[in-house]
């Protein structure tokens, strides 16, 4: 039995049609986590709940009740997310309670019939995108045999889809942490607006601006799940969103690597051929990447420190040097930088919205760099949030794709973006993207 290369639509079709039971696919992911532990990605394996899970949802489709159409599937959640009986370790050493409760999300993905299947290691407290985390072990990138960065917070999400672990994974974005290791992974990744699905029970980084989102293998599963998970209908597949914005080299806030550029201009040109209308989008007076992505930094810094400046502050804990100075740097944050910061935000939200005057959409890359080779000092990702934080400051849903392999078959993406509370007809346009472009990803040969 191979469910390797398909989507989780798929899987779930074959096991209503009874040529495979849950718990045979269950077994299949996890005897490949287990064949696979070289990978790192994986901080807690429910094998026995997750057989459990199973054969309950076995009994239900002999009697041909399905929870959803994505009844019988496994997937893997981010480690900030509670799971009753379960520690939630948000990436550290030091947090060891014990989840009475199951968050909000998880008991969503229960219901709809969803088999979880374990959790995934992050970025400690979900602070940095390289996804580089010595204290647990960092995530191994699939794509090279060398230890080259997953991308973070959400690294052990998108290596375990981007490697065939499970077909879905549960991610969260603070500040590009779901686009950053779906663009580095090869894979499809997905930031909605704040508050479209429910994040009570998960470790905070930023309430402001964490949010949580689905990354896959196969987009369809994204197209299918997000409107299941926020109660928000996705309008059906049309022809006349024709016309996108894209961000001119001229205004790229960092210059991309020479193989990324190829790639970037090869999409443009392939989006034309395809029937699209490219518009160079021109930023507004007010708007400056940098400016953005510093009050998004500043609202971070001063959350975090908020929620985790007492464990950071006790050096009994065993915590990374980097995150631990990352934290502590919300000290120096004043009350009045931080009001500011939140007042501008509605200001700058409109102002975006309002330069899309003739596309709701915005085309631009989401990392100026491939997985390179982590260093101590985590310096090597710099610049890769000058593409994604801005955006997560606008509230904006993100949808990241993948466009291709440098010459090393090192993947990356792109990001497709819209104004707040735009989620469905963005996701609209990614799905025409997607499907006349035919981009079908398969997992890392590893």
């Amino acid at each position: 039995m191979n469910l390797l290369n398909i989507s989780a639509l798929e899987i779930a079709a074959k096991i209503s049609r009874k040529e495979v039971t849950v718990t045979e696919v269950v077994k299949f992911y996890i005897n490949r986590i287990k064949n696979h532990e070289d990978l790192n990605c994986i901080s807690a394996l429910f094998e026995t709940d997750a057989l459990e899970q199973a054969e309950q949802l076995d009994r239900l489709n002999m009697t041909s009740k399905r929870l959803s159409q994505f009844h019988g599937v496994p997937i893997l959640l981010k480690d900030n997310l509670d799971v009753k009986g379960y520690v939630t370790q948000a990436g550290t050493v030091y947090l060891d309670y014990i989840a009475q409760e199951s968050c909000a999300l998880v008991q969503q993905l229960e219901s709809l019939g969803f088999v979880i299947l374990g959790k995934v290691k992050m970025t400690e407290l979900a602070f940095g995108l390289s996804g580089q985390n010595p204290i647990q072990g960092t995530p191994l990138n699939p794509w090279s045999k060398k230890q080259l960065a997953p991308g973070g917070s959400s690294s052990g999400s998108c290596v375990a889809v981007a490697a065939g672990l499970s077909p879905l994974s549960i991610g969260g974005d603070t500040g590009g942490s779901i686009r950053t290791p779906a663009a580095l992974n090869g894979i499809f990744g997905f930031k909605p607006s704040s508050d479209k699905i429910v994040s009570s029970g998960v470790v905070a980084l930023s309430k402001t601006l964490d949010t949580l989102g689905p990354i896959s293998l196969r987009s369809e599963d994204i197209f299918e799940l997000y409107p299941l998970l926020s109660n928000t209908q996705i309008p059906l597949l049309r022809d006349d969103l024709n016309e996108l914005y894209y961000l001119s080299e001229e205004d790229f806030p960092y210059p991309l690597d020479d193989e990324i550029l190829q790639l970037w201009n090869k999409l443009l040109k392939e989006l034309t051929a395809h029937g699209f209308v490219l518009k160079k989008w021109d930023l507004p007076t007010e708007f400056n990447f940098e400016t953005l992505s510093n009050y998004t930094s500043t609202i971070i810094a001063y959350e975090s420190y908020l929620y985790h400046g007492k464990d950071a502050e006790n050096m009994q804990n065993e915590m990374w040097k980097v995150v631990r100075e990352r934290v502590l740097r919300g000290k120096n944050i004043s009350l009045e930088d931080y009001q500011y910061a939140i007042e501008q935000r509605t200001l700058f939200e409109q102002t975006f919205k309002n330069s899309l005057v003739d596309s709701q959409f915005l085309l631009l890359p989401v990392s100026p760099i491939f997985a390179v080779e982590l260093d101590a000092q985590d310096t090597s990702f710099t610049h890769v949030g000058d593409y994604t934080r801005p955006f997560n400051y606008l509230n904006a849903p993100c949808f990241t794709f993948p466009i291709g392999n440098n010459s090393e078959n090192l993947p990356m993406g792109v990001q497709l973006v819209s104004y707040n509370d735009n989620d469905h007809l963005l996701l609209e346009q990614a799905k025409l993207i997607v499907s006349r472009l035919g981009i079908q990803p398969e997992i890392a040969v590893i």
